[in-house]
């Protein structure tokens, strides 16, 4: 066997050799992946074969080898090519298995993050409803508590009234039972005695004055009863005024109480001052049975507020008879009440203070608190609901204490309108 014959078979086992490995690379990878490269492969191949085979380009033998080698290297190649090609897919195929696999734990971690998520959404939804519900709520209790707060502060004003009624009856009656007492013992039956004997001796009216012993004594008798009766009537007189007084003094507190009763709920232009004096007016009684000295320290130049009258009426009220309890517990007997009107950084301070028992200091953060109260038969809502109705009215409700036995100092704060929302106001 020549060397070209062993060339020629061995350039057809390499031509084999690249068909086999074709057919692998197809069993293994699929068509999809190698067919194209087979192809090509085999393309490439048959043309060499049919410049080889056809008859108009046969060459001599020596060239013939030469051709056999070259198809042999070309197979090699095709061959060397596609180990090449098998290496590169099993790469890919890996990469693409690795891919996938994490493709699936991304999915499986995105379903599990989108189920996690949609449980965090559905407890925050829960959550939010419930907030809102709370929220509502609250505001529900809010507007309760200031209806309540109202309705504690027109109870407190209308204590007040009662209070200072039933203690002006209280002096009215005493004033009725002196006048009785006197009545009762007005000396009226001696007149008529005396005008008795006048009448007996009618006839003889001038002897019997200048020379029946009796009738001697009447002039002087008369005279005297005369002086007696002059102080009775005088004395009648006084308490009369007295009744009469007292009488006009409960007059002006149930019109007082009419008047804020009538427009509670209703803003107006008021002057501070006035609101004040309006307060202790009602208070008056009470403070003087107590002997609780008064001390105003008013600032009459404080521009007007617009406000509702019987609100602050309210918390003033209730401020100026815990000022007063303060006193009277505190057993001292120079009790006082000042009261300080001012105004700065548009707002007018009202200041109640006293110098009474005083609050501790633990019990200053919580004395605004529903229910707080140290006062034996206190209910612990006049502060609550004031500290409320003043918030609402745009102001605040604070307070300061030395101490235990130094007393107490509570200042309402309102905001001051401007002088174009007044003439609003007003017009």
């Amino acid at each position: 066997m020549d060397h070209s014959t062993v060339i020629t078979w061995v350039a057809g086992l390499l031509q084999l050799s690249v068909a086999a490995y074709a057919l692998r690379l197809n069993r293994l990878f699929g068509a999809r992946r190698v067919g194209w490269s087979l192809f090509a492969a085999f393309l490439l191949l048959a043309i060499f074969h049919a410049i080889h085979s056809a008859g108009p380009l046969r060459v001599t033998p020596e060239i013939g080898i030469r051709m056999d080698v070259v198809y042999g290297l070309i197979s090699l190649l095709l061959l060397t090519g596609m180990v090449h090609m098998e290496s590169v897919l099993k790469m890919r195929v890996r990469l693409e298995g690795e891919e996938q696999k994490a493709r699936f734990e991304l999915e499986s971690r995105i379903k599990e993050k989108t189920t996690a998520l949609t449980t965090a959404n559905e407890a925050l939804q829960k959550e939010m409803a419930e907030r809102e519900r709370a929220t509502a709520q609250m505001e529900n209790t809010y507007k309760e508590l200031l209806t309540a707060s109202h309705k504690a502060g027109m109870s407190e004003v209308a204590t007040s009234v009662l209070h200072n009624v039933g203690n002006v009856l209280n002096s009215v009656n005493i004033s009725a039972s002196v006048v009785a007492d006197h009545l009762e013992h007005f000396k009226a039956s001696s007149v008529t005695r005396i005008a008795m004997m006048l009448k007996e001796h009618s006839a003889d009216l001038g002897n019997f004055l200048t020379n029946d012993p009796k009738g001697r004594q009447i002039p002087a008798y008369l005279t005297e009863l005369g002086e007696h009766l002059v102080e009775e009537q005088d004395l009648i007189l006084k308490e009369v005024a007295f009744v009469k007084k007292k009488i006009e003094h409960i007059k002006e507190i149930i019109a007082m109480q009419q008047n804020y009763a009538q427009f509670s709920g209703v803003k107006e232009t008021v002057k501070v001052c006035d609101l004040v004096e309006d307060a202790l007016q009602m208070n008056t009684d009470a403070l003087a049975r107590h002997d609780v000295d008064i001390i105003r320290d008013f600032d009459h130049s404080i521009p007007e507020i617009n406000v509702e009258k019987h609100k602050v009426l309210q918390v003033l009220v209730n401020l100026i008879r815990n000022a007063k309890y303060a006193c009277d517990e505190s057993g001292r007997k120079d009790k006082q009440l000042t009261i300080r009107v001012h105004n700065g950084e548009d707002r007018v301070r009202i200041a109640v203070t006293d110098n009474g028992i005083g609050i501790p200091a633990e019990n200053l953060q919580k004395i605004f608190n529903h229910g707080f109260t140290t006062r034996k038969g206190g209910h612990g809502f006049g502060l609550h609901g004031g500290a409320l109705a003043a918030k609402e009215m745009g102001g605040a409700l604070k307070v300061i204490s030395a101490g235990p036995g130094k007393g107490s100092t509570f200042t309402l704060e309102l905001p001051v309108q401007s002088s174009k929302t007044a003439f609003l106001a007003k017009s």
